[in-house]
């Protein structure tokens, strides 16, 4: 298990010295804490969990193996196991388990979470704002989470608008791997912050003395209004996504209704060709043309002229546009 751990001070949040062997929290020690707990296997976890006087149904939760978005609050105790990150090209979500309890915040990951390090970066660097509060920075959290959203939004927006220009210039280009690929991205991305809704939902129901105070509540009312816009935003992708599918489809019908009008026009011009050759055929008495030297250049002058008959007359009625 690796455990980074910062201790807040007069507004400034400071990186402590790693540990040396096994690190004890107790809730009699001055200062507000925070943990950000990294590989934690369940055993590990226990032990360390067990001094903070958690609700049975709080440390099962944060022990269990599943996953489940959600707030459960307790008092002054907070849990709320929140989908922090997902790669697009993946189903399986990154959970960040959140434990709030008197002085002490806790972080465990479940998954590669990097923006979390980056925003622990900016919380201790010389520039770093002024941290009132352990609830600040559960806060910054949810935001720095809630802005990679967005910044996944862009980016799958500005692909659906690629692949619609490549739709209209050139068909062709756009295969339906490249859509699927996208869909999948849309879906993921929609499952991800409907998750979130529900559980700053939660967090904004919650009846948490730490939360009550009318400032960070208004703080909790901007993140739930923030998520409610990202979601009004995946589903308008989701919509694209569809109308883009529904211009491949109806390019593909266009193409195919091409080709098969040219094979309708092939066959046509053939027809007559070959019903001239079949009757000229026929290995009867009485066919014209058997005697006269002749005969062979006027067929094929007939059938050429034949030719250029059908083709002006396809032409001019537009078979060919």
């Amino acid at each position: 298990m690796k455990i980074k751990w910062y201790l807040l001070d007069a507004g400034k949040l400071q990186e402590q010295p790693a540990p040396e062997g096994d690190i004890q929290i107790s809730l009699e020690e001055s200062g507000e804490r925070w943990y950000d707990v990294q590989e934690a296997e369940t055993e590990e976890l226990h032990q360390f969990l067990t001094s903070l006087d958690l609700h049975p149904l709080q440390l099962t939760r944060c022990l269990d193996s599943i996953n489940d978005p959600g707030v459960i609050s307790f008092g002054k105790s907070l849990l709320m196991e929140f989908p922090a990150a997902s790669d697009r090209e993946s189903t399986d979500l990154s959970y960040l388990t959140i434990l709030l309890q008197d002085h002490v915040l806790m972080t465990i990951r479940h998954g590669a979470l990097g923006a979390l390090d980056d925003l622990a970066f900016s919380l201790t660097g010389k520039s770093a704002p002024a941290i009132l509060h352990l609830a600040q920075i559960i806060y910054l959290i949810l935001d720095q989470f809630a802005d990679l959203n967005v910044e996944a939004e862009v980016t799958i927006r500005d692909q659906i608008k690629i692949l619609s220009n490549t739709l209209a210039e050139n068909p062709g280009k756009v295969s339906s791997s490249d859509l699927s690929h996208i869909r999948g991205q849309v879906e993921n991305l929609v499952s991800l912050v409907e998750n979130q809704l529900y559980c700053i939902s939660g967090l904004n129901a919650s009846d948490n003395e730490v939360l009550q105070d009318p400032h960070r509540k208004a703080y909790i009312l901007d993140l739930l209004s923030e998520t409610e816009i990202m979601q009004s935003g995946v589903f308008r992708l989701e919509t694209r996504v569809r109308d883009l599918y529904n211009d491949y489809q109806a390019a593909g019908n266009e193409l195919v209704e091409k080709r098969l009008r040219l094979l309708t026009i092939v066959s046509a011009i053939t027809l007559p060709l070959g019903l001239v050759a079949g009757l000229l055929g026929m290995n009867v008495g009485g066919v014209p043309g058997t005697t006269n030297n002749s005969g062979f250049i006027i067929v094929i002058f007939l059938m050429v002229l034949i030719v250029l008959v059908e083709t002006w007359y396809f032409t001019r009625k537009g078979w060919f546009d």
